[in-house]
Order: structure tokens, then C-alpha cells, then sequence
């Protein structure tokens, strides 16, 4: 017997996995039949809320993104926050999302690196405009000093990704050194 559900709430299920059979069989290898088998529907159900793989990959990324810089989103928009508990905020965060990715199999596994960057990229852009507004009051209120505060935003941002990304090194290091190097930039 067909279980009948709201569509939102099947398309969602639709998307997570998706990026389930994704990190088991890789991007290339995965199908909208395999999603579809996974999922317990009919291919022309995926076909009916993704024009595509691709379309159904770029939703789940974006939706992912959003996820993932929810917390960070939250942390800028205290624009009154000062740095040092801004800093320290960012990483309780960072400690505790460490492994509870939801999607990070597929984002870390060995050839998806690609996958990865493309992530990093669009929680950039859901990021960016909070962190640099932030940045805008810390400089307003002379906790920092800050010429360009976009290229600023862009370069402790991207810098600040490509390190807690680099997973060889111990979670506490790598913000250890985020901390160091963005009090030295913003002091």
C-alpha cells in the first residue's frame, strides 16, 4: 500500500537520500532510479519535484549551506556582540558541528573535494553579506579598524574555511590558530 505524505515533506525525504545514495555510489555513478528505488517511489516522483540529477544536487547543496551557516548567521547579526565573544561564540560552533554535519560523508569522502569546494562556495555567499555588515559595526564602534571592510569579510571568511577544513590537524588547533590569526588582523 502507497503511504501518502505532504509534498514538501516527501520532497525532502526525496533530497536526503539522495545525497545518501550520493556518498555510497559518488555523484557520477548515482541515478534519479537509484534515488528513486532508495526512497521507496517511483522515478517520475523525483522527476516531478527535480527537472534532474543536477537540479535535485544543487538543491540539496543549497539547502545544506543554509543549514550549515544558520548558526554563523545568527552569531553577525548580534551586531553588538564584541569580537572576543564573537570569537568565542564561532567556536562553540565550530566545536560542536565538528562531526554532526548532516551530509558529511558525502562532502568528505575521497573525490568529492569538488563537492566540497562547491559547498564552501555557497555557504560563502548565505555567510558574506552577515559577517561583512558585523564587521561594518565593529569598525563604527572603533573595536577595529578595517579600509575595506567586503575584502576584509571575504579574506577572514574564506581564510578561516580553508583552515577548519584541513582536518589532519585537531579541531582545537585549527581554532586555536583561527583565533590567533583574526585577532592579529582585526587588533
Amino acid at each position: 500500500m502507497r503511504i501518502s505524505k505532504e509534498p514538501e515533506v516527501r520532497k525532502q525525504e526525496i533530497i536526503d537520500v539522495a545525497m545518501k545514495v550520493f556518498a555510497e555510489k559518488g555523484y557520477e555513478a548515482a541515478t534519479m532510479k537509484d534515488i528513486a528505488r532508495e526512497a521507496n517511489v517511483v522515478a517520475g516522483l523525483c522527476y516531478h519535484y527535480f527537472q534532474n540529477k543536477q537540479e535535485l544536487y544543487k538543491t540539496a547543496v543549497t539547502q545544506y549551506a543554509k543549514e550549515c551557516s544558520s548558526a554563523f548567521i545568527s552569531i553577525f547579526q548580534q551586531t553588538e556582540l564584541p569580537l572576543d565573544e564573537c570569537l568565542d561564540a564561532m567556536e562553540k560552533i565550530s566545536i560542536s558541528q565538528e562531526h554532526g554535519y548532516k551530509y558529511k560523508e558525502f562532502f568528505n569522502k575521497e573525490g568529492n573535494e569538488l563537492f566540497h569546494k562547491q559547498l564552501e562556495l555557497y555557504m560563502s555567499k548565505e555567510i558574506f553579506p552577515f559577517m561583512q555588515n558585523y564587521i561594518e559595526c565593529l569598525a563604527k564602534r572603533k573595536e577595529i579598524q578595517a579600509e575595506d571592510t567586503g575584502l576584509l569579510a571575504h579574506f577572514l571568511w574564506n581564510g578561516q574555511s580553508s583552515v577548519m577544513n584541513e582536518e589532519s590537524v585537531p579541531v582545537e588547533k585549527r581554532i586555536a590558530f583561527i583565533r590567533k590569526i583574526f585577532k592579529k588582523i582585526l587588533d
